[in-house]
């Protein structure tokens, strides 16, 4: 059975008061544990297709299949990296990390032990206690990655997380990436 499933996605935009169809049509199977990249050219539908699989926006025609039930809203069954992180300044990195158990009502003592496994993962246990604005670009969206792993999310979907990275930080990120997906078995 696929994990996700895409039948006939379709969405228009308004432009200028003239519809304009940013998806066309997009059927696709992604299968539980794979690894998927959306390649194509800025404009293509790509981050629009990726808030219709998190339930942000919906699909004007056709519907996304989680686990063959239609996605018709946000859910903790899925979550989404953007492109510029969405921390919260204020907040250290293990506060980050740690926003969405906290809201969960996880305890403390267990919201450490599940964030201590990521912030290791993620090569960031040392900052901690830092702020997020201390941080490189490159870190922080480590540390946003972490935030979303410790929900145990059973899709990670990332718009462009990389985007504003430099060459070399963007290709550790990558390798980091593909270990965490070989660790986890985390469908991306």
């Amino acid at each position: 059975m696929a994990k996700l499933e895409a039948k006939n996605i379709v969405k228009y935009f308004d432009h200028d008061g003239q519809p304009l169809k940013a998806l066309g049509g997009i059927n696709f199977t992604v299968e539980e544990g794979d690894f998927v990249c959306l390649v194509g050219p800025s404009g293509c539908g790509k981050s629009t297709f990726l808030r219709i699989a998190a339930g942000l926006q919906k699909p004007d025609e056709g519907q996304i299949l989680l686990d063959n039930r239609p996605i018709t809203k946000t859910g903790p069954d899925r979550i989404m990296v953007f492109q510029e992180g969405a921390l919260f300044p204020w907040l250290k990195v293990r506060d980050n990390v740690e926003f969405g158990l906290k809201i969960a009502g996880i305890p403390e003592t267990e919201r450490h032990q599940i964030s201590d496994r990521y912030l290791d993962m993620m090569q960031l246990s040392k900052f901690a206690n830092s702020y997020t604005y201390q941080l490189s670009t490159g870190m922080r969206q480590r540390v946003a990655i972490a935030r979303a792993l410790v929900m145990d999310p059973e899709i990670l979907l990332m718009d462009e997380p990389f985007a504003a990275l430099d060459a070399q930080t963007r290709d550790l990120l990558l390798v980091e990436m593909q270990m965490i997906w070989q660790k986890t078995k985390k469908t991306i």
